[in-house]
């Protein structure tokens, strides 16, 4: 044997990781005070549970800005979010503003679909001339029978003056949709994209469409102009 050294391969060193956050969020309950809905909720860490309470106003929910199942969930989000930033969990009473519930809506709500369509051929002017106009969805359907067509009432900013079922209508946050009914100071409103609302009548601002019973909401929930 000769006295040259034997040189062995390397070994890999390990990376040193960093320590997890172990920290366990739980949501325990809610109930209505005279102007928020609160929510207990408790993040287990090391030292132990801690316990926060959430505030979101009543306004908020009847606004349309967020939904009664979605109040656990939001108030979720603020907290893991201040548990990943390193903050310690607080026993005091945190209200969630409209900023916030908006940011939520927005990171919460599916963007819309976009087909694009490229023509094959160019039409011919004949066929142009012949064309039907587009279907405009805000417009009343022509009845089928020989009576003169009933103009609909001129847009209001009052629903609160009389609301009818049936009735096509445009909110300024969630877009046209269809009356279901108003009762006991509530109105229910079908909206295209995003479904079954309900708001106090006397805060509900829209601009009315169509005249009532010129509309209806299938049981899928499309809304459509009755024959």
């Amino acid at each position: 044997m000769s006295g040259e050294p034997i040189l062995l391969p390397a070994l890999p060193v390990p990376k040193p990781t960093s320590p997890r956050l172990s920290v366990r969020i739980e949501y325990l309950d809610c109930q209505t005070l005279p102007e928020y809905r609160e929510y207990r909720l408790a993040a287990y860490g090391p030292d132990g549970p801690v316990e926060s309470r959430f505030r979101i106003a009543l306004a908020a929910f009847d606004a349309g800005w967020v939904r009664i199942q979605d109040g656990p969930d939001v108030c979720y989000q603020k907290l893991l979010r201040s548990v990943t930033a390193g903050e310690t969990a607080s026993p005091d009473v945190v209200v969630i503003d409209d900023v916030e519930l908006a940011g939520y809506r927005t990171a919460h709500t599916p963007a819309p679909k976009h087909r694009s369509w490229t023509p094959s051929s160019t039409p011919s002017p004949a066929a142009s001339a012949t064309a039907k106009p587009p279907y405009v969805a805000h417009m009343p359907p022509r009845p089928r029978s020989a009576e003169p067509l009933v103009a609909p009432p001129p847009p209001t900013n009052h629903a609160h003056r009389g609301l009818g079922e049936g009735q096509r209508v445009s909110h300024s946050v969630f877009g046209v949709g269809v009356t279901a009914g108003t009762s006991g100071g509530r109105t229910t409103i079908c909206f295209d994209q995003d479904g079954a609302k309900t708001f106090v009548t006397s805060m509900l601002e829209l601009e009315v469409l169509s005249a009532p019973h010129m509309w209806e909401t299938t049981p899928r929930g499309k809304n459509r102009p009755r024959a």
